[in-house]
């Protein structure tokens, strides 16, 4: 018996080879070749960003863009030497490479200078100009008096014997901080503040007034304006603070407490 064998047709496929969607247009292929290209210029320009840099600054003072002058505004007790180091920068120096914000940082650890700003004058100044602290009161430490300011902030540079002048802080801790706030008060009265020799803040609430004759005049915690005023009011009546005194004591309202000059009697010595 014979059989009889069918060939089947290979099937056909459907899908159809177009040409490709994604081929560039010349357009995006310049475009593509300029992005290419910018970011390898860019690239070699960081790699020699340090190099063009110092080129430029060179440059620069080549042009009469160097540093020959520093101006300096406001100074009155801060030193020369010091504000040269704050500066720290040498003639010739690139105008455009001083760094500004760490000049001024190192200006305002100087103990007398309270705050500083610094600018660049083309083409070959710069101007620093100076606020400096305003010395208010001696502060009594255990290194000896110490200069401060009305913030209570301590002026390291400066030498108390130049200032003796001012009041003396004592007492509790805070006392450098509030003494603005005493001080205010007892120049409100001027006559009796021109015989304040120094004032001590106790127990961390009132102060007591030290008179340059030795007269303490105790301030109470509330309302020591009052009580000052108070005080003016009758050493212009009577000279009370002439008198010989030990302590005027305010710190009752309404009521004045004095405590006479005894002096202490001793057994004496035989020579």
């Amino acid at each position: 018996m014979r059989r009889v064998m069918f060939w089947k047709k290979a099937p056909t496929s459907d899908v159809s080879v177009r040409p490709g969607r994604h081929a560039l247009s010349l357009k995006q292929s310049i475009i593509l070749f300029a992005f290419v290209f910018i970011l390898s210029a860019s690239s070699a320009l960081y790699i020699k960003r340090d190099e063009i840099k110092s080129q430029f600054l060179a440059q620069s003072v080549t042009a009469g863009f160097g540093l020959q002058k520093v101006d300096v505004n406001g100074r009155n007790h801060t030193s020369a030497a010091a504000i040269i180091e704050a500066i720290s920068v040498t003639t010739n120096t690139a105008l455009f490479s001083l760094d500004l914000p760490t000049i001024r940082t190192n200006l305002i650890q100087l103990s007398w200078v309270e705050d500083a700003r610094v600018e660049r004058h083309f083409p070959n100044t710069l101007i620093v100009t100076l606020r400096e602290r305003v010395p208010m009161a001696l502060l009594q430490t255990d290194k000896g008096h110490q200069l401060i300011d009305a913030s209570g902030a301590l002026i390291t540079d400066a030498s108390a014997d130049n200032f003796t002048h001012l009041p003396v802080i004592s007492g509790a801790e805070g006392a450098a901080t509030k003494a603005t706030f005493i001080l205010d008060i007892l120049q409100t009265e001027p006559e009796l503040f021109t015989d304040v020799w120094a004032v001590h803040f106790v127990s961390g609430r009132r102060w007591d007034v030290h008179m340059r004759s030795g007269l303490v005049v105790k301030l109470p915690e509330r309302d020591p304006i009052l009580a000052w005023s108070r005080l003016s009011r009758l050493e212009t009546d009577t000279k009370i603070t002439a008198r010989d005194l030990a302590a005027i004591d305010l710190r009752i309202p309404d009521q004045l407490i004095v405590e006479p000059n005894i002096p202490v009697r001793g057994k004496g010595s035989k020579t």
